[in-house]
C-alpha cells in the first residue's frame, strides 16, 4: 500500500511538472490573444502614446471620478458634480445632529453630520438655556443617494444641478438657496424609491434625513453650552468661533484623501455618471474647450434627464449593498 501512495505521489509531481513547464510563445500569440477583440489594435508597437485623446472623450473623466468619490479635497477642487450614487449607511454607524427645537427627534425632515464637530455649528440655542445636540445610531442599513462634487454648497456655478434634476427635473437656479423646499421634494422623490437619506459634501460630509424615525436611534441629548459663533464676518477674532471653525476643519482634514468617508459604503455598479456619453449625449458639445471644473451639468435636454432618472430607479430598484460599519 505505501509503495503505491508513493507512486502515486510520484505521477502526481510529474504531471504537475508537465502541466507547468513553460512553453515559447507562438510568434502570432499577439494576434491569437486580440482576435476576440477586434477594437484593439493588432500591433501594439503601432500604438502612438503621444496622440492625445479624443477630444470628446470622458473615459478617463468617469475614472477619476470614481477614484475620488467620498473625499473631501478632490470635490472640493471639482466642486460641480457630475455623479449620483446609490449607497447604504451600516448599522451601527454614529450620526450627529444639532438640534434647534429642543430635545427630542425632529419630526421634520432635517440633516444630520458624519462629524459633531459639524452637526454642533448648527446646535442652536440661547446662552442661558444652551442648545440640544443629538446623537443617532442606525439601526438597519439606511438606503441613501450620494451626489459628488461640493453638493451642498449653495452657490449659482452649478453644485445643485443634480439634485435639481432629480428633485424638479430641471434646473432651477433662483432656488439655490432654498433647502426648505430642496430637501422636501429630494425626499418625495427618494421615499417613493426606499431611499431614506442623500448624501452630500458641505465643509465635511453630512445626510438629508427623509425619515428620523425608521432607520435610527437616539443615543443621547445632551445639553451643551450655546456655540454662540460669529457666522456673518468669516474674519472675526472672536476666539470661541476660531475655536470651533478650527476643529470643523480639523474634522473635515480626516476625509480628505482617500479612503475618504468609509462610513457609508458606494454601489459602484449603480453609478450614474453624467459622463457617460451614451447615457447624457447632450452635454458633449457643451464641454468642448472648457476646463474641468467648468463642466456644467446645465444645459442637458429634456430627453437626457429623463433617460437619468429612469436608470436611476431601475438601479434603485436592486437590492442594496450591504457591509458592517468601518470604525475609521
Amino acid at each position: 500500500m505505501r509503495s503505491v501512495r508513493k507512486v502515486a505521489v510520484w505521477l502526481f509531481l510529474a504531471v504537475e511538472r508537465v502541466l507547468t513547464a513553460q512553453i515559447p510563445l507562438s510568434p502570432d500569440y499577439h494576434k491569437e490573444s486580440l482576435d476576440p477583440y477586434p477594437y484593439f489594435e493588432r500591433d501594439p508597437r503601432q500604438w502612438d502614446l503621444d496622440e492625445p485623446h479624443a477630444v470628446n472623450a470622458t473615459g478617463n473623466l468617469v475614472l477619476e471620478t470614481v477614484n475620488s468619490l467620498l473625499q473631501h479635497w478632490a470635490n472640493t477642487r471639482y466642486r460641480i458634480g457630475h455623479t449620483i450614487v446609490p449607497g447604504i449607511v451600516p448599522v451601527g454607524t454614529i450620526l450627529y445632529h444639532g438640534a434647534i427645537s429642543g430635545s427630542h427627534i425632529p419630526t421634520a425632515l432635517d440633516w444630520v453630520a458624519m462629524e459633531p464637530e459639524h452637526s454642533i455649528v448648527f446646535c442652536g440655542g440661547t446662552v442661558k438655556l444652551g442648545c440640544w445636540h443629538a446623537t443617532f445610531a442606525v439601526t438597519h442599513p439606511m438606503k441613501v443617494l450620494y451626489f459628488d462634487g461640493s453638493s451642498a454648497a449653495t452657490i449659482p456655478e452649478g453644485t445643485m444641478d443634480t439634485q435639481d434634476l432629480v428633485a424638479w427635473s430641471e434646473m432651477k437656479p433662483e432656488w439655490v438657496d432654498n433647502e426648505a423646499r430642496r430637501i422636501q421634494d429630494l425626499c418625495k422623490w427618494a421615499l417613493k424609491n426606499g431611499v431614506n437619506g442623500l448624501v452630500r459634501m458641505e465643509i465635511n460630509f453630512e445626510i438629508m434625513i427623509c425619515n428620523f424615525t425608521s432607520h435610527m436611534d437616539v443615543i443621547s441629548f445632551s445639553n451643551l453650552d450655546s456655540p454662540r459663533l460669529v457666522v456673518d464676518n468669516p474674519t472675526t477674532e472672536d476666539p470661541n468661533t476660531l475655536h470651533h471653525a478650527f476643529e470643523v476643519l480639523h474634522s473635515a482634514s480626516w476625509r480628505e484623501n482617500y479612503p475618504g468617508e468609509t462610513r457609508i459604503i458606494l454601489d459602484y455598479s449603480a453609478l450614474i455618471s453624467f459622463y457617460d456619453t451614451d447615457l447624457v449625449p447632450s452635454l458633449v458639445p457643451r464641454r468642448v474647450g472648457l476646463e474641468r471644473w467648468d463642466h456644467r451639468v446645465a444645459g442637458i435636454s429634456p430627453e437626457d434627464i429623463e433617460r437619468v432618472k429612469d436608470r436611476l430607479a431601475q438601479m434603485l430598484e436592486r437590492p442594496a449593498v450591504t457591509a458592517s460599519a468601518a470604525w475609521m
